[in-house]
């Protein structure tokens, strides 16, 4: 149902996405298992929120039940979703996407939210040409014809940087290079020009040069269409590049919200800390220091221990609260929240102590 408020008549605020404690469990081995535990976030118009941490963490779970593509059948697959995830539209009215049946979610899914997958040849079609790909969205979103929807196919690939876009138009996927299967990925998901772009690891396939490409591409496209960006990665070179916030997800957790700057200056919660020791510091001001891995993995989803899921590799861990009681994602210092029971202290003002 859509919710329409007075708020919506003047200028319409800035919240484009507002997930509240979505929980997604998914049914394995006649077991059901909870793959997202109460997740809660939102994002701006013209915002990037980065959402990351190691793989198996929930971020691709969370972004496909954002899209409702996560359903029923086969070996995993969800049994039960429940939260709020509400979204507000171009016209300024707003919607929980998980109360809306299938007909109205497909008329959002592509046209007002769009999804940039992780791997563009499993997710183009191989035997469609990419400008058909392109335009057959834009002929069921926007209810123009086929010849007028190919024209506009070729000026998103056009728009996209793809040289000699006219004959590329007419290729098939396996065609093109690594970087031009993203860029058409790219394409398809601001064909219609939509309000919220998720993004699941984008970059990841593809070599330093054309990921940078990439990258600026969606910046530049983000401040020309005033988009909301929920980008996914594990790459926290990327997150210094892209997002104007931070939020790490650990075994189905937010476990850390910060601004991003305050995020590389100070991280609270030890699993930040951890991720930023583990990777090369991209500041060339500051001097060169031995990578430090965080030992262990991620628990499975019938493994998580009780207590805090990151005590068995944490080294801040000690006493009872750590390893029986779960901890809340609690406000901690400025514009930050942190989801443990001995963070890191940091000022309120998210610099460094």
């Amino acid at each position: 149902m859509i919710e329409t408020s007075e708020e919506h008549r003047g200028h319409a605020p800035s919240r484009v996405l507002e997930v509240c404690d979505l929980r997604v469990h998914l049914a394995h081995e006649e077991r059901e298992l909870e793959a997202v535990a109460g997740v809660s976030f939102h994002v701006d118009a013209g915002e990037t929120l980065a959402l990351v941490g190691e793989s198996g963490a929930g971020k691709s779970v969370t972004a496909l039940s954002i899209m409702r593509l996560v359903r029923a059948g086969g070996h995993t697959a969800a049994v039960r979703t429940s939260g709020h995830l509400r979204f507000r539209n171009e016209a300024g009215e707003t919607a929980d996407l998980l109360t809306l049946d299938d007909e109205a979610m497909r008329a959002v899914r592509g046209r007002s939210i769009a999804m940039i997958f992780q791997e563009p040849m499993t997710s183009l079609n191989p035997v469609l040409r990419v400008g058909d790909q392109i335009a057959e969205g834009i002929v069921a979103h926007d209810r123009i014809g086929w010849r007028a929807a190919s024209v506009r196919a070729l000026e998103m690939l056009e728009l996209v940087g793809i040289p000699d876009p006219r004959a590329r138009q007419r290729a098939f996927p396996h065609e093109l290079s690594g970087g031009m299967r993203q860029r058409v990925m790219i394409a398809i998901a601001l064909a219609c020009r939509p309000r919220l772009l998720i993004a699941d690891e984008p970059t990841t396939a593809l070599d330093v040069t054309i990921q940078g490409q990439v990258l600026d591409l969606i910046r530049r496209l983000q401040s020309e269409l005033r988009m909301a960006v929920l980008f996914i990665t594990h790459d926290l070179g990327v997150v210094a590049q892209m997002a104007d916030r931070v939020a790490v997800m650990y075994a189905g957790r937010i476990v850390e919200e910060a601004p991003v700057e305050a995020f590389f200056e100070s991280p609270a919660h030890p699993y930040s800390a951890g991720l930023l020791r583990s990777m090369p510091n991209p500041d060339p001001r500051r001097p060169a220091q031995a990578l430090q891995p965080i030992r262990g993995t991620v628990p499975s989803l019938d493994q998580v221990p009780p207590g805090c899921a990151f005590q068995p590799r944490c080294d801040r861990a000690a006493g009872e609260d750590c390893t029986q009681r779960r901890p809340v994602l609690e406000p901690f210092g400025e514009r930050r929240a942190v989801r443990c029971w001995r963070p890191h202290p940091v000022f309120t003002t998210g610099t460094g102590k």
